[in-house]
This record gives structure tokens, sequence and C-alpha cells, in this order.
């Protein structure tokens, strides 16, 4: 798989899951031994991350908040919430008169299958049977490779299609489904950006899909994950702050509560971690934890800052 030009850690996490299912497999004597539990899986190098810095959170605060739906990233900030929990936010899970917000569920794109009885036929029209031409400005991607000939993909294009789309899921753990109280100014935020959606609401009319989403497209839908990391990637341009991933967020809010200092047990129940070991992952030592350790090592030694 590696060589094929596939991450370790793709490779890793495929060597889990074959390991488990096989073990499940000799667990129930369908086999006499677990192979893959033989084979060594590849080493994996935790990436470090550079959670965003204080200043760099408030440009992105400052730009986001040009935005529709800018609100929606604040929160990833400020409470640290995965993608998904953040998209599958609804109003009903907003207790005002308590200003906290529930958490308990998250919004994935699931693929479609196909449920016609031909899946090859059925995609046929839209089989790639050649590779894209040099220079093709067709894929903001890479270009997809040709079809093989057995094609069963497609499903989308399928009348019968089953299955897919944005779906609502539960978190996932049960650590996961938390309830959080949320800062004055961030409880205020939401409420402006409830007026301005309902605003959006009256004027689409009966075009407006009333589901109750908290962070919808401008017809009341949800938001694609595609579309919200797209949109994270413009803000961080235009505040002039370094490349991130969106799950940075994460880690950054994480950060944020090492360095107010909250104890383990309260961050666990903020983040939504079933393990006081997750502290380790998700949270760092920015710069300006390490100029403060600089400046009391100062004073400690030399009276001075």
């Amino acid at each position: 798989m590696i060589e094929s030009g596939l991450k370790p850690a793709t490779a890793h996490q495929v060597h889990r899951t074959a390991r488990t299912a096989f073990g499940e497999a000799y667990k129930r004597q369908y086999i006499l031994r677990n192979p893959v539990a033989i084979a060594k899986a590849p080493r994996v190098e935790e990436e470090e991350i550079e959670p965003l810095e204080i200043e760099e959170m408030q440009r992105v605060i400052e730009a986001a908040l040009k935005r529709r739906n800018g609100v929606r990233y604040v929160i990833a900030l400020a409470l640290g919430t995965r993608q998904g929990e953040s998209l599958a936010l609804k109003w009903e899970r907003l207790n005002r008169q308590k200003r906290t917000l529930r958490i308990t569920k998250a919004l994935q794109r699931r693929t479609w299958r196909h449920g016609c009885s031909n899946p090859h036929q059925c995609g046929a029209k839209y089989h790639r049977t050649k590779p894209c031409k040099e220079g093709c400005k067709r894929h903001k991607r890479a270009c997809p490779p040709p079809c093989p000939p057995d094609c069963t993909d497609h499903a989308r294009r399928c009348p019968q299609r089953t299955g897919g789309g944005l779906v609502e899921v539960d978190v996932k753990s049960r650590a996961g489904r938390r309830t959080v109280t949320l800062p004055d100014q961030l409880f205020e935020l939401i409420l402006k950006h409830e007026k301005t959606q309902a605003a959006e609401r009256a004027h689409a009319g009966t075009e407006w899909h009333n589901g109750g989403w908290m962070f919808t497209q401008p017809n009341g839908k949800p938001i694609d994950p595609r579309d919200d990391l797209d949109e994270w990637k413009a803000i961080l341009a235009e505040a002039g702050v370094r490349e991130a991933r969106l799950h940075d967020a994460r880690h950054t809010a994480a950060t944020v509560l090492l360095i107010l200092g909250v104890p383990d047990r309260v961050v666990m129940e903020l983040m939504g971690w079933s393990s006081v070991a997750m502290k380790q992952r998700y949270m760092h030592v920015i710069d300006s934890v390490r100029n403060d350790v600089a400046d009391r090592l100062n004073t400690y030694f030399w009276g001075t800052n």
C-alpha cells in the first residue's frame, strides 16, 4: 500500500481494521488463526499539530463574522466542536434560559448505493473511458482515473439510489454527548445569527427547507462538509493566517483550556473525551505559553521580565 503512494497512517488503519475482523472470525472458529496478527503494521509518526496562536484566533474570528454562518467557526474555536457536530447543531438544542448548547448529533456525507438490479449498466453513460487531457481545468483536485471494465460506481446518478447524501448520526461516543455552557459573547452572537437566519427564511418563502438547522445553505438545507471546509480555507486566507486543518480548531480550543488551567475532568466534559489520555493528543504548548514560562524564569532567577 505504501509503495502505491498511500500514507503509512492509511496502511496502519487498514491493518487495524483487518486484524479486528479476522480476530472476530477466529473467536467464532471460522478460521484456525488470525493471519493479519502476524503482519507488522507500519510505524506511524504523529504529525505535530500547530494550534492557532491567540492573535491568529482573533483575526480568524474577525474574518469569520463577516460571512454567512461565521458564528459556526467561532463555536469551533471556543468550544472545540468537531466539524460534523457543528454542522448538525439545531435550534432545539439551544437552551436560551440556561445559555447552554446540547451536542448529541453529527452530520456526515455518506456514499450513495445503487438501488437498481444492474449497477454497471445503470452508470454506463457516466463511465470514464479515457484519462483527462494534460492541463485539465475541470477538476480542482487530482483528476479521477478511467473506470475499470466492470465499474459499478456512479450510484449518485441512479434513479433508485439509497443510503447516501448528508445523514444525521449519533456522535462518536457516549462521552461525546455533552452540554456546554456558552460564554456570554458567543451566546449573543448565536442569537444575532438566529435573527439573520429568520430574515433569510422569510425571504426564501416556500423555497426554505425547515429542518431546524442552526447553520444552513440559503435555502435552509444543511451545509455540505466540503463546502464548509472551503469556507474555512477562505476565512484563513482573508485573515492572513497560515494554512490549518479545520480540525485544528478543536486542537486550538483544547490548548486554550490548557492555558486557562481548566481541570482535566472539566476539559474531558467540554471536549467530549472518554479518556484523559486524549489530552496528550489535543493539548499543545504554543509560543505564548513558552514566552510566559521564559518570563517567569527571568523573574525567578534574575528578578526581571
